[in-house]
C-alpha cells in the first residue's frame, strides 16, 4: 500500500477535477480530469489507516495511483459521503472461521463459514491470499471484499489444508 505520495494526479480540494460514479454493479468509476474513463477503481485509505479522515488514494489497474486525497474533510458533502461508503464496504471484514472447500486452479471458488455465516466466492489467484507474519491472513474476492483469517493456526485441521492449498 502507499505511503507517501509521488505522483502528479493529487487533490486535495473540494471540487478535485475528477468525477466518481456508482455504476449499477456497485463498482465506481472514475473520470479523470482528460476526460478519460477508468473503470472500477479501487479507493484505499493509507498510512496512517488509522485516521478516518484521510488520506485516500484513488487506484486503477496494477494499482496504478489516479487521485490522491490528503482529507476528506477537504472535499464537497456527495463526494466525501461516497468515499466513506466505499471505504466502508473495503473495510467490511468477515473472519472465515471454517473454510468448507476450494476449487482446484484459478480463479478458485470458495466456500466458508464466518462470524456472518455461510458464503461462496471466488479468489482470482493466489496473490489474493495475503498471509502476514502474526499468523493471520486476508482473503480478497474477485469483487475486492476481504474476509480475515485472524490466526491460520487456530483453523481445523481440515480448513488450514484447504487454506495451505490454495496459497
Amino acid at each position: 500500500m502507499m505511503s507517501h505520495p509521488s505522483h502528479s494526479s493529487r487533490s486535495s480540494s473540494a471540487a478535485p477535477g475528477w468525477r466518481l460514479e456508482r455504476r449499477p454493479h456497485g463498482r465506481l468509476d472514475l473520470l479523470d480530469v482528460d476526460g478519460r474513463l477508468h473503470a472500477d477503481v479501487d479507493v484505499l485509505r493509507v498510512f496512517p489507516v488509522s485516521d478516518p479522515a484521510g488520506p485516500v488514494a484513488i487506484v486503477g489497474d496494477n494499482d496504478a495511483e489516479l487521485a490522491w486525497i490528503e482529507s476528506l474533510a477537504t472535499l464537497e458533502p456527495a463526494l466525501r459521503r461516497l468515499l466513506e461508503e466505499e471505504l466502508a464496504r473495503r473495510e467490511f471484514l468477515p473472519t472465515i472461521e471454517r473454510i468448507e472447500s476450494v476449487s482446484d486452479g484459478e480463479p478458485a471458488e470458495w466456500s466458508v463459514v464466518t462470524d456472518r455465516g455461510s458464503h461462496r466466492f471466488t479468489v482470482g489467484h493466489a496473490d489474493d491470499i495475503l498471509r502476514f507474519p502474526d499468523g493471520s491472513a486476508v482473503v480478497i474476492d474477485t469483487f475486492g471484499l476481504r474476509y480475515t483469517i485472524p490466526s491460520i493456526a487456530g483453523l481445523d485441521a481440515r480448513s488450514r489444508r484447504f487454506f495451505e492449498r490454495a496459497e
